[in-house]
């Protein structure tokens, strides 16, 4: 059976006053003695003498009172939350109805909690200092209302400098556009970040810190939120995360500090927790997880995806976050180190692009698909355009002059090698292999970027550098050139150019997107060689025009040979199903294969007609082959 207290304060002001009568018929008969909140702190000693417990309702300033007092006079305390205190109610749990409000209130069995204060102000839920981009929102706000205040406050952040200590003495100096104390986890978008960790008697306190260094982490961010999936124990990119007895916050600058929503003081901030000071009537559900909750060991410190060193000092300066991101030091180094020797001619490079061209020459000629894949894997020409990616970006000219070299070498290599192997076999087959690498479109050229990126992204990151051989199998590189090898080796410059138009449109696109890719994972904060940045995008233009016009013969091809099948014509008297329909193109030829489906015999005057009815349907000349199948 549930037990009350048998007698308690009741502070309340005039516009709570009505709440007298309800709590006097509550049928648990605890004998209630009212007093104003101003007659109480008039004279608090007198008045709460001997008190065990006390029910207070009013403003939220008022509550905080009565809490600190209750630390002095260590009472217990009951609050009955008015109407318009519906953050107040939902964060402790408290019952919306009165009725149910004043029954928990009035509850023997209160939960001891920690109190948390920021410069001598106690908090109820949270503190804030300066701009805290989405994190201060209600956790149930709609997804399209956190959309717009996203895009309003997108480029209206600024990172400034601050310190951070904590009870172990840590000092964290780092770049934040604002940061939130958290004294329960519930309520918030901040709280959800890190739900599931702490409670309010775990004898710490939390500390979110937004740091978002770029708008495209702020938009990642965004995305997590909105997204409400994922591991919530892995803390966004934009955010830093202090758990501890003790913080102590010092920004650059003088800040205002809100506390549960009104400015009560001003930075620094010196943040501390009284554990189990407090005893309060809480929700069960609040009750439940505070209980399962035991107090922490250790302090936590995730500080990882915060501004330090070189790229502290970048975001500070800046009055407003950039659009792209800083990439880490370390990060930097490793993959700076790494495409310099990439771009370094050296024997094994010449090597393997013999091997690897000689590999797909074989495969070419055999029409095997899985012998080409193999001399894609062994072909090294993507490390040097990968390495002459970055040295445009930072306008490093040793590395882009070595890394020019390199490819050049390549090149040669692989036509020489393509070439005697061509002249060694007289045997000339036009294989399906081959084909497939003639007349490149639009579509070749957006692999090519495509892979560009993904190239760029795995050589960035070391836990998915192994990705960097799928690339090399969607984007080939030595196929194409062998080809064009083969063309020359056969005096076929028609059949040199088509290859070799396929390869430039492999090796400009991947230039082109790996650049942009690692601007945007912010290896450099602009891009510095911007001649050679021209002459890459001149190029891009260049080989887009016969691409462009490849494409359209391609789509030209799939219409004409969709809408003629099934055509019948009436000829001298004899019909003619057109059952098969394919278009090819010689050099400046159009010709025109079909395969028709017939009764009758036909005469060379029937065919004469047909491919004359034919004919009439193009506007200009074209060559028209039929391949006759008869029915009975």
């Amino acid at each position: 059976m549930k037990e009350y207290v048998p007698d308690t304060l009741f502070v309340h002001t005039k516009d709570t006053a009505h709440l007298l009568k309800r709590l006097n018929n509550h049928p648990c008969e605890t004998v209630i003695t009212p007093v104003l909140f101003d007659d109480l702190m008039a004279n608090p000693e007198q008045i709460l003498g001997g008190v065990e417990h006390v029910v207070v309702s009013g403003p939220i300033e008022i509550i905080k009172a009565v809490l600190q007092l209750s630390v002095q006079a260590c009472f217990s305390l009951g609050i009955i939350p008015t109407y318009t205190q519906k953050k107040l109610a939902v964060i402790y749990d408290f019952p919306r109805d009165i009725d149910a409000g004043i029954d928990l209130a009035l509850d023997a069995s209160p939960l001891t909690m920690d109190m948390v204060t920021c410069n001598g102000h106690p908090v109820l839920f949270k503190a804030t200092i300066g701009h805290l981009p989405l994190l201060d929102a209600v956790a149930d706000t709609g997804k399209l209302s956190i959309m717009w205040t996203a895009l309003r406050q997108m480029f209206q952040i600024e990172l400034i400098k601050y310190r951070f200590t904590t009870a172990g003495s840590k000092q964290i100096i780092t770049a934040a556009s604002g940061c939130m104390i958290l004294h329960h986890h519930k309520g918030s978008l901040a709280a959800r970040v890190i739900a599931g960790d702490g409670s309010l008697s775990d004898g710490s306190i939390s500390a979110v810190i937004s740091a978002p260094i770029s708008i495209l982490k702020y938009m990642q961010f965004l995305l997590r939120l909105l997204s409400r999936t994922g591991n919530t124990k892995r803390l966004p990119s934009a955010l830093g995360y202090l758990k501890s007895p003790f913080i102590e916050i010092e920004p650059e600058t003088e800040l205002d500090v809100f506390i549960d929503g009104e400015k009560e003081t001003r930075t620094p901030l010196r943040c501390e927790i009284k554990q189990g000071a407090l005893r309060v009537n809480v929700g069960p559900t609040i009750r439940k997880d505070a209980e399962s909750v035991k107090s922490m060991a250790e302090e936590r410190v995730e500080i990882d995806h915060l501004p330090r060193g070189k790229e502290l000092i970048k975001a500070w300066k800046k009055e407003k976050i950039p659009f792209f991101s800083y990439a880490s030091e370390e990060r930097f180094h490793d993959l700076f180190v790494a495409l310099r020797e990439d771009s370094r001619i050296n024997g094994l490079y010449l090597t393997l692009m013999v091997l690897s061209t000689m590999l797909a020459a074989a495969g070419l000629y055999l029409n095997s698909a899985s012998v080409i894949i193999g001399a894609m894997l062994l072909a090294p020409l993507m490390a040097p355009i990968v390495a002459l990616s970055m040295g445009i970006l930072r306008g490093e000219e040793k590395m882009i002059k070595n890394s020019l070299i390199k490819i050049m070498a390549g090149i040669a290599i692989a036509l020489f090698a393509a070439i005697v192997i061509t002249r060694l076999f007289p045997y000339k087959p036009v294989t399906g292999e081959m084909q497939a690498r003639l007349n490149p479109t639009l579509l070749d050229l957006a692999v090519a970027i495509i892979s560009g990126v993904a190239a760029a992204y795995s050589k960035s990151y070391k836990e998915i550098i192994q990705s960097l051989a799928g690339v090399a199998i969607a984007v080939a590189l030595v196929p194409p050139l062998t080809v064009a090898g083969t063309g020359i080796g056969w005096g076929d410059f028609h059949f040199f150019f088509q290859a070799f138009l396929l390869f430039s449109t492999n090796l400009i696109g991947i230039i082109f997107a790996a650049t942009i890719t690692f601007r945007v994972l912010g290896f450099s904060p602009a891009i510095k060689s911007k001649r050679q940045l021209a002459i890459v995008l001149c190029l891009l233009a260049l080989i887009s025009m016969p691409l462009y016009i490849s494409y359209g013969h391609v789509v030209e091809k799939h219409i004409l040979e969709k809408s003629w099948q099934k055509e019948r014509f009436l000829v001298n008297g004899k019909y003619i199903i057109v059952e098969k329909v394919e278009l090819r193109r010689k050099e400046n030829k159009k010709i025109v294969l079909m395969e028709v489906i017939v009764r009758d015999m036909l005469t060379r005057k029937d065919l004469n007609e047909f491919k004359k009815k034919i004919k009439i349907h193009f506007p200009e000349k074209i060559i028209v082959r039929v391949k006759t199948i008869y029915i009975p």
